[in-house]
């Protein structure tokens, strides 16, 4: 994927998980959908764990795995139809994006 250097490689779910979570830090940061305060804090803190979980190929798998687990029991437990709820089974399925991506190089631990 993208070569930084001859040691340093990111393979496709590292990629993946390095943009989900700036794309979350970002969408928390800044209110662009008009969401609870409470569910910014939820954004950020996903957002800072996908930046620094995208280091490494494994953990950029387990982040995948947990948005899909978490995200995904939340969003089998809605009630009602809400902006939230449309962001928990987005970020569900950026998990199971980012757990099913296949790497294009070899991933080196």
């Amino acid at each position: 994927m993208a070569l930084l250097s001859d040691q340093f490689q990111f393979t496709r779910p590292q990629a993946l998980t390095l943009t989900a979570g700036v794309l979350q830090l970002a969408f928390g940061w800044f209110d662009v959908f008009g969401l609870d305060p409470n569910y910014h804090v939820i954004q950020i803190g996903v957002g800072a764990l996908g930046v620094a979980m995208a280091w490494r190929h494994d953990h950029a798998r387990m982040y995948g795995l947990l948005l899909l687990l978490s995200f995904g029991t939340l969003a089998f437990s809605l009630n009602e139809l809400t902006t939230e709820s449309f962001l928990e089974v987005r970020t569900a399925l950026i998990g199971l994006v980012i757990t099913l991506a296949k790497p294009a190089k070899r991933a080196q631990d």
